[in-house]
C-alpha cells in the first residue's frame, strides 16, 4: 500500500506543479518503503533527492507566484522556507549520523503536503487559472 496516495483530487491543473507534486509523492512513497526495509544507505540518497526536488519545486512555484502577482504571497513563501529548512535539516542530521528517519517524520511530511496543497497551492492555482 502506498504511504501517500495520488489522485485527481489533489491536482491543481497547472501541469508543471502537478508533475512536480506527483514526483515528490513518488519519492516519499519510495522513502517510506526504504524505511520499512531499513535500507539506511538508500534512505540517505532518496532523502537527498527529495531535498533537491523541494528546492526546485519551491523555486518553480515562487516564480509562478511572482509572475501571477499573487496577493498575500509572503506566508506562502515562508511556509516553503520553513519546510525546506526542516527537511534539509533532517537530511543533514541523518547524513551526519545524529539521527535516523522515522515513520513520524514521514507522517509530518504527509500532513504538511496536504495542508499546504489545500490552503496555499489550490489558491495559487485558482489565481493563475483566473488570469487565463
Amino acid at each position: 500500500m502506498e504511504f501517500i496516495k495520488w489522485s485527481k483530487a489533489v491536482e491543481l491543473n497547472i501541469p508543471i506543479l502537478d508533475k512536480q507534486h506527483k514526483k515528490m509523492v513518488n519519492l516519499t512513497n519510495q522513502l517510506h518503503k526504504e524505511l520499512e526495509l531499513n535500507k539506511k544507505t538508500q534512505i540517505k540518497k532518496t532523502l537527498k533527492l527529495i531535498v533537491d526536488e523541494l528546492k526546485n519545486h519551491f523555486e518553480t512555484e515562487e516564480n509562478l507566484i511572482d509572475e501571477s502577482k499573487l496577493p498575500n504571497f509572503i506566508s506562502h513563501k515562508l511556509e516553503h522556507q520553513r519546510f525546506y529548512n526542516k527537511v534539509s535539516g533532517l537530511y543533514q542530521n541523518i547524513k551526519a549520523g545524529k539521527s535516523n528517519l522515522t515513520v513520524d517524520d514521514l507522517k509530518s511530511v504527509k500532513v504538511w503536503f496536504f495542508n499546504h496543497l489545500d490552503f496555499k497551492d489550490k489558491k495559487l492555482a485558482e489565481h493563475i487559472l483566473s488570469k487565463k
